[in-house]
């Protein structure tokens, strides 16, 4: 009774079909640059990564993968709140060969 109701078929449909598409650039920028330029930009470095351009975006990518999908060591104690589906998108981006056009 005060269960929430469950997705609808379209809802489940909707919601498969987002996750399967490979993620963009541009979403994955966004990511990067709430969770992880903080400590990855041109000024800080931390662990000599920097984030702030495609091309080192691309660059770093199985890094940024590994670190924030595979072993959720990144960000250091999820002090920016990543999300598991920001995750999932930069799972899918990787997977997608880490496109930066």
């Amino acid at each position: 009774m005060l269960a929430p109701k469950p997705p609808s078929a379209e809802q489940l449909a909707a919601a498969k079909a987002a996750t399967a598409k490979p993620a963009g650039y541009a979403e994955v920028r966004a990511v990067v640059e709430q969770r992880c330029a903080i400590c990855h930009n041109a000024t800080v470095q931390q662990k000599n990564v920097a984030l702030h351009t495609p091309q080192l975006l691309k660059q770093h990518a199985q890094n940024v993968y590994q670190q924030s999908v595979v072993t959720k060591i990144m960000p250091l104690n999820n002090a920016t709140q990543m999300t598991d589906a920001e995750g999932e998108l930069i799972k899918r981006w990787h997977d997608a060969g880490a496109p930066v056009n």
